[in-house]
């Protein structure tokens, strides 16, 4: 561990034949080299957040987009009005545009085999009842089919598999007891067997003839 001598001179430094000037500049240049080191970083992440991790800057490709670059100084001149004019008539579209490409739009194989009867189904009512209303329905019927049938089949086994007395699975259905009124109508009488019988009193196999 080094100290802090005295030379002949009257000049304070370290074991190390440092003065306290020499020891003060090495510790301020670590610190601006440290420093600049720490502003470059912050400047390289600024500019990929700005350029949006692209290696040009992005730009405006609309001739003159503000109103203030049209009208400052002499106004536009007669290039900058062409090219505003030509930029102005590049944004009508076409009857034919938007133009669907389905390269964009890719989906995946699972997606492509479920989906491709209904385009195909689609693709021959287009002429019929138009592209609008083809794309609707290509959209809705397909979904609402998917939930009709998902509805179905929950309910299909709902009802024909039910926790019975032949087997340990399937589902537990019960109802609310109906409500009795004071007047008019009579208790329902029930035996111990009556209580969660799991359908055995309404089999219709197993029965004694006798």
């Amino acid at each position: 561990m080094s100290g802090i001598v005295k030379g002949g001179d009257g000049s304070v430094g370290d074991e190390g034949g440092k003065t306290v000037a020499e020891i003060d500049r090495q510790a301020i240049e670590k610190y601006n080299k440290s420093l600049q080191i720490s502003l470059e970083r912050e400047a390289r992440l600024h500019q990929h957040h700005q350029w949006r991790g692209a290696k040009l800057p992005p730009f405006n490709i609309e001739p003159l987009p503000w109103e203030r670059q049209r009208i400052q100084g002499a106004g536009m001149t007669a290039e900058d009005r062409a090219l505003r004019r030509q930029w102005l008539k590049d944004q009508e579209l076409s009857p034919r545009e938007p133009v669907f490409i389905p390269e964009l739009y890719p989906r995946n194989p699972i997606r492509r085999m479920l989906g491709a009867p209904w385009d195909r189904v689609f693709l021959v009512l287009q002429p019929v009842v138009g592209e609008r209303y083809a794309g609707l329905g290509r959209f809705f019927i397909p979904k609402f089919a998917m939930a009709i049938g998902t509805m179905y089949a929950i309910y299909y086994h709902l009802k024909y598999n039910p926790n019975q007395w032949t087997d340990g699975h399937g589902w537990n259905i019960y109802s609310n007891k109906p409500t009795l009124l004071p007047e008019g109508q009579e208790v329902p009488v029930k035996t111990d067997s009556d209580f969660y019988d799991r359908g055995f009193k309404h089999r219709k196999a197993l029965l004694n003839e006798n």
